[in-house]
């Protein structure tokens, strides 16, 4: 397997807030001078601090930028209708904040020598990981890798990183394909409805051959893994990762 990434803990401001979705935020650090290193898929545990009772939060946020862009560590997340700390993340939050990061950590790992096939299955959320090994890909000019994205979200205005998926379909390499589950835009070409073994069948190449690397709620993860191994894929060849 390969070597572990040495674990920091460091303190980093915020210096960009994006919005992504009505419910997404990406928030930016500053780690210049911090040298952190990572693998593509892995996460960091951020400390927030939650005014309404004193505590300090802990929670696990996947890494969204490529490890080749060493300046900055961007975190996406999603704010949970009940969640404490997403809500903080995504509407208190202000340039200049600054919170305690630790990582490295997790399995959860896509490098070039691993499989030069590979298949990205992600709802929801569980898109950042994934988009950190797409964009990994792109950074790192491996045009060798052929990589392809199913991610299924329930509106169009939920796709997170939508405009920059749209940018990487030009890669000849890259193959981005969307399902949307409840609201449907008029004029919409992309599929609709929850992903099935009939849209694998039809958009995933080398069937057999391909690393398959799924993210997003339990039940979307494990049903999904149901799926490939009805379909005959070795259980070894299937990453997962669970977003509660």
């Amino acid at each position: 397997m390969v070597d572990k990434k040495p674990v920091l803990e460091f303190s980093a401001s915020v210096v960009k807030i994006l919005t992504e979705t009505p419910t997404t935020k990406t928030l930016v650090f500053d780690i210049s001078g911090i040298n952190f290193d990572f693998y593509p898929g892995q996460y960091v545990m951020l400390e927030v601090p939650y005014p309404q009772t004193g505590e300090v939060l802990k929670r696990a946020y996947s890494i969204a930028n490529s490890p080749l862009r060493k300046n900055y560590l961007e975190l996406t997340i999603k704010r949970t209708p009940n969640g404490k700390a997403s809500v903080i993340l995504t509407d208190r939050v202000k340039v200049g904040d600054t919170f305690r990061i630790k990582g490295p950590y997790g399995k959860f790992i896509w490098l070039p020598e691993m499989s030069e096939k590979v298949v990205f299955i992600g709802a929801g959320s569980g898109i950042v990981p994934l988009m950190c090994m797409l964009r990994y890909i792109v950074d790192a000019g491996l045009h060798h890798v052929k990589a392809t994205l199913l991610y299924s979200n329930t509106s169009y205005e939920e796709i997170i990183y939508r405009e920059e998926l749209e940018r990487m379909e030009r890669y000849s390499n890259i193959k981005i394909v969307h399902t949307l589950t409840r609201s449907i835009p008029e004029g919409w070409r992309g599929y609709t409805g929850r992903i099935n073994p009939d849209m694998i069948l039809k958009e995933v190449d080398d069937m057999p051959v391909n690393l398959y690397y799924l993210c997003g709620p339990p039940k979307f993860v494990d049903d999904v893994t149901s799926m490939l191994t009805d379909m005959g894929i070795d259980k070894e060849r299937i990453k997962k990762e669970k977003y509660e």
